[in-house]
């Protein structure tokens, strides 16, 4: 069974993995992606066009940079799931479906992160809370960049460094509320536990 410390680990790695896949696509929309959109408009996305062999090698290039950070994404979100689960004590089914009912999203997760908190036995309720809102809005507001930049993109994908900012952020503040969690130095001991420790 692991324990919530390495799960963290998988986390925080996994946070660390979609963030610089992220990073790398960014980069290229900044320096290639206008330059690139406007090309594959002038060939209509016909690969036999004349001169499209010309951006095959840049295209290929943001194809791979695009699976990089959904393979990232998935691997985030089930290192999570699968971390959640086994603090807040609940099947992974039920960890799933927290995350993916529509409606039930914009609640849930935060339900089940409180009662992983609420699980091992946390001091400091107030500062738990004000981090877990912030994670919560942050995380918002990147989906919320995400949505706008892709409705009103001129390059490849909408994401620029707006987007890469708040993503960034919100797994930020996801690691924290995962560390606040499983630090095994937070724990706190109940009288009658305390007592055996010091015996």
């Amino acid at each position: 069974m692991r324990t919530p410390q390495r799960s963290a680990f998988g986390v925080y790695a996994a946070l660390t993995s979609q963030i610089t896949s992220l990073a790398a696509l960014v980069a290229f929309e900044e320096l290639r992606g206008h330059d690139l959109a406007r090309q594959i408009a002038v060939f209509g996305g016909d690969p036999k066009a004349p001169g499209a062999e010309a951006v095959v090698g840049d295209v290929t290039i943001f194809a791979v940079l695009v699976m990089a950070v959904v393979v990232t994404t998935l691997m985030a979100a089930a290192a999570y799931v699968s971390w959640l689960s086994g603090t807040a004590r609940v099947g992974k089914p039920t960890a799933v479906a927290a995350w993916l009912i529509p409606g039930v999203n914009l609640v849930a997760p935060m339900v089940l992160a409180d009662q992983a908190w609420r699980e091992r036995g946390k001091e400091s309720r107030l500062r738990w809370l004000l981090l877990l809102g912030g994670w919560w809005a942050a995380g918002l507001t990147t989906a919320w960049l995400i949505a706008e930049g892709h409705a009103t993109h001129t390059n490849l994908t909408g994401l620029g460094l707006g987007e890469l900012t708040a993503a960034t952020v919100t797994a930020v503040l996801c690691a924290a509320t995962v560390w606040e969690v499983s630090s095994p130095r937070t724990i706190r001991l109940s009288s009658r536990q305390a007592i055996v420790v010091s015996k």
